[in-house]
């Protein structure tokens, strides 16, 4: 079956990573149970785990409808099921030992298992529902900041260049301008890989605030960007080093808007009008 259409129980570990920093205490707890020990999870009862993790059994079953598992036994089963699986590519630390070619063997394996990793988790049914926002959108603000700057420039202009009325936007003073003045017919598009950016949160608020469809592409989908989203695109970038920090969630953003885009030509061959004119 394609990654991309399991159902929303799929890949446990990798939405695990994603979610961790939001989780409460107690529920890193039994987490941190699960990333240690996966293989003991899968054998253990409730009480074993909850024992492991000296958390109650209540919090286990917490920790499982957190994750968006109706209980213990489908968390397991999902588990399971991800750890038969063929093991991905390992993912390695550049060490200053490194010559050239194992440098760029770790590089690649590490983007290769972060791009496998987002197909596994992402909804696409949450993709087709944000290219139909996008394609009814009045107009599309496109917002992000720090890091994730170049998606952002490089979604507008592609947007742009459909001829869809798109501005992208990466400083606080002016997203937030853009988003004051949103309404109801329009749609944001906000990035942020932790899905805490203060002021992406914010521009998102204001514009949900105006009835304006928010849609956020984040690796973490309990987040302060999610909560204030109508659609959530999850990434699952694991960043390993200092030297490759993210660049992973680069990649894994722009692949996903690469899926949209072709969702949206498909929908509507016209988009790729400016396209072809332009490269004559």
């Amino acid at each position: 079956m394609n990654p991309a259409n399991r159902d929303s129980q799929a890949g446990a570990l990798i939405r695990l990573r994603g979610l961790y920093p939001s989780l409460k205490s107690a529920l890193q707890k039994v987490a941190n149970v699960i990333l240690q020990q996966p293989e003991m999870a899968i054998y253990a009862s409730v009480n074993e785990v909850a024992a492991a993790a000296y958390v109650s059994e209540a919090t286990v079953m917490r920790f499982c409808r957190t994750l968006g598992f109706k209980g213990f036994q489908d968390f397991k089963i999902a588990l399971a099921r991800e750890m038969v699986m063929p093991s991905p590519l390992p993912q390695e630390e550049v060490t200053v030992a490194d010559d050239p070619a194992t440098i760029l063997r770790k590089v690649f394996q590490t983007s290769i298992a972060a791009l496998q990793d987002t197909l596994e988790v992402l909804d696409a049914g949450a993709l087709r529902q944000a290219a139909n926002a996008v394609l009814s959108a009045r107009r599309i603000l496109v917002c992000g900041g720090g890091d994730a700057g170049p998606v952002v420039n490089y979604a507008g202009n592609r947007l742009f260049l459909m001829g869809l009325n798109a501005h992208s936007f990466v400083d606080a003073y002016h997203m937030l301008a853009a988003a004051s003045v949103l309404g109801p017919e329009d749609v944001v598009l906000a990035f942020s890989h932790p899905g805490t950016s203060r002021e992406v949160v914010e521009a998102a608020q204001l514009a949900r605030e105006a009835g304006v469809r928010v849609i956020a592409v984040t690796n973490n989908s309990l987040s302060a960007l999610s909560r204030v989203s109508d659609l959530v695109l999850v990434t699952a970038a694991r960043e390993t080093s200092q030297q490759q920090e993210g660049l992973t969630s680069l990649l894994c953003q722009a692949a996903i808007m690469d899926g949209l885009f072709t969702l949206l030509l498909l929908a509507r061959p016209d988009l790729a009008k400016i396209a072809r004119a332009i490269s004559r």
